[in-house]
């Protein structure tokens, strides 16, 4: 159904912002939406090689985006030396962004919000 080169397909995009092709002439699974017109699949295969430059779904890329604001406020803890890249990897949105809102909790804030000290015992000074 996906590799007949005569076929019309569509460039379609989910919620988390991951690409794919459809056939023109199917109805749109749910969640999904059309990102142009028909199209042939090469060509809408090119598009989505142009396009789709971060495979990380939307969500783990805000987490991970909101996650770099602990470095940006002076903090020496860094995402990749708490967790190791493959259980990064592996992890679900959700999953993601639970360890992450731990990860704030741990955090020291001085009264100005610039992060004092790294606490991972959770333990307040």
């Amino acid at each position: 159904m996906f590799d007949d080169e005569n076929a019309e397909y569509l460039v379609v995009i989910n919620e988390e912002e991951q690409y794919s092709i459809w056939p023109a002439a199917r109805e749109l699974p749910a969640g999904w939406a059309a990102e142009g017109g028909p199209r042939s699949r090469t060509e809408c295969l090119d598009h989505i090689e142009l396009v789709w430059t971060d495979m990380r779904p939307k969500s783990v890329r805000e987490a991970l985006e909101n996650a770099g604001s602990l470095s940006g406020q002076g903090s020496r803890m860094v995402l990749s030396q708490l967790v190791d890249a493959d259980e990064l990897k592996a992890m679900s949105p959700e999953e993601l962004r639970e360890m992450l809102a731990s990860l704030d909790d741990d955090v020291i804030y001085g009264e100005d919000g610039d992060v004092i000290e790294p606490n991972p015992g959770g333990e307040t000074v």
